[in-house]
Parts: C-alpha cells; structure tokens; sequence
C-alpha cells in the first residue's frame, strides 16, 4: 500500500519513519551517516530495498514506503536534495498506480 492508505502504518513504513526521524533529530546522525551511510543503516536492520532508497535519495519510493511527509521534507534538505529534484518526484507519482490522490 501506498503512503496515507493505510489505516495502521505497516511495519516497514514505521521502519523508514524512524531512520529519518533518528538521522536528522539527533545529535551527530547526520555526520555517521554521511561518514558512512551502510554502517549507520546496519543499525536498523531495514530491508535491503529500503536502504537503498534511503541512500539514493529516492525521494518517490520513500513517499511510497510510508515515509511521513514532514519527515521525507527533513530528509531532502539534511541531505541537500534540491527541492525542484525532490517535487518533481512527488509529482512523478501523481499517476502512479500505487498512488490514491482522492
């Protein structure tokens, strides 16, 4: 299921939640990270798939993993995604099939 379409946030979407809450609201995340962004997502155990949007800034696939706007909003500007890259892939889903905008 795609972002907001769920009742209860899957347990992948709480995953990809936490991992960007925890990079950019805590002390010195954001430098591990970018010291070495494997290292800093081993310690979350996520999925392979979800750690590789994590680190290729896949802005569209994280929308769909769940991820909070607020906190995909916060990713994009701690890992200075520029913001015409970041809505462009939003809007990239906009007839995605996945995606329910009504």
């Amino acid at each position: 299921m795609a972002n907001w379409q769920e009742m209860m946030p899957s347990t992948r979407a709480y995953m990809m939640n936490k991992v960007l809450y925890e990079l950019h609201h805590k002390p010195d995340h954001l430098e591990a990270y970018n010291d070495d962004a494997d290292a800093y997502l081993a310690r979350f155990a996520l999925p392979q798939d979800l750690a590789d949007c994590i680190k290729g800034n896949d802005v569209a696939q994280m929308y769909l993993s769940g991820v909070n706007p607020y906190l995909l909003r916060a990713h994009c500007i701690g890992v200075k995604i520029p913001e015409d890259v970041s809505l462009a892939a939003l809007r990239s889903l906009l007839n995605h099939e996945g995606y329910n905008n009504g």
